[in-house]
């Protein structure tokens, strides 16, 4: 091969090697909008020069949230996703005291199961932002929830999401 096949070559690989980057950047820049508009609220974009502020003497009620029937569904993973939805959490993960995955809503959360349920059993409930965890008992153990909602659940909602967590444990486990 000349000096000029080798050239040729070469500018061959550096266009391919180019365009293979560029497929990444643009392939990770897109992961990056999703995640923040996952995370982004229709609050968010209201200035708090607009908004009135909350009334505090006034109670904050809760829209009554629609039943989940576990036998409804095809698998615990697909009634994890309802509950995810019901309840407006970007994902859901159960987890044994131990730290062993029970299921998720979103793939590889093994790590996330262990860290959390470790956390959990440290009494470290609220050390991340975004996280709640919970504890639920079942069958003599305690069951971790790990839930990322999108916003704060209240403590009405916490105990709904607990009980639909128990009735999904003895539906499908």
């Amino acid at each position: 091969m000349d000096s000029t096949g080798t050239i040729q070559f070469f500018l061959i690989l550096l266009t391919i090697m180019t365009v293979v980057g560029f497929a990444g950047i643009t392939y990770y820049l897109a992961e990056i909008s999703r995640a923040i508009k996952r995370q982004a609220s229709p609050e968010a974009s209201v200035t708090p020069e607009a908004s009135p502020g909350p009334d505090i003497a006034a109670p904050v009620s809760t829209p009554p949230l629609k039943a989940i029937d576990p036998a409804s569904t095809g698998s615990l993973e697909e009634t994890l996703g309802a509950i995810s939805e019901k309840y407006s959490l970007a994902s859901l993960t159960l987890a044994a005291a131990d730290g062993l995955l029970i299921g998720s809503t979103k793939p590889g959360s093994e790590d996330e199961a262990a860290r959390y349920s470790h956390l959990y059993s440290e009494g470290r409930l609220h050390d991340e932002e975004g996280v709640e965890l919970l504890g639920v008992p079942y069958r003599g153990e305690t069951v971790v929830g790990i839930a990322h909602p999108s916003e704060h659940l209240s403590d009405e909602q916490m105990n709904a999401l607990e009980q639909d967590i128990r009735e999904t444990l003895q539906h499908w486990v």
